[in-house]
């Protein structure tokens, strides 16, 4: 692979959720983003402090589209989904597969709004920023 391919794909970690809002989820995004195909992979992190287990959930993998959008400060929408394993707490025994989604506008700095969805929860309307 040359150099220039090795840079059209552009690391992005991401962060969104109400922050100063104790127990609301935090969704925390690790994807990589192919301007060239227009999609994003990766690997999502739901967290909050809420007891264990279900405090901590982790989607992989994810994957979506990037459509560009021309609408004031909005210059792209994106688009994830993704499956996760749910183990059911005793006396039951097993596990089963959820569903995880999430859409989001955001400027060219990946900064935004917009909603995700894990199981039977839902969060919208909710920022979402560059991590660091």
């Amino acid at each position: 692979m040359s150099s220039s391919e090795l840079n059209a794909v552009e690391h992005v970690y991401l962060m969104a959720g109400n922050l100063g809002l104790p127990g609301a989820p935090i969704l925390n995004l690790a994807l990589f983003y192919n301007p060239d195909d227009g999609t994003v992979s990766g690997e999502a992190l739901i967290t909050q402090s809420i007891a264990p287990p279900n405090g901590r959930v982790v989607i992989r993998p994810v994957s979506g589209p990037v459509h560009g959008l021309g609408l004031g400060g909005a210059t792209r929408v994106f688009s994830l989904m993704g499956e996760y394993v749910v183990s059911v707490p005793p006396p039951a025994i097993g596990s089963y597969l959820a569903k995880f989604e999430a859409t989001f506008v955001t400027d060219n700095n990946w900064s935004g709004h917009g909603s995700f969805s894990y199981g039977n929860q839902k969060v919208d309307n909710v920022p979402i920023k560059k991590r660091g």
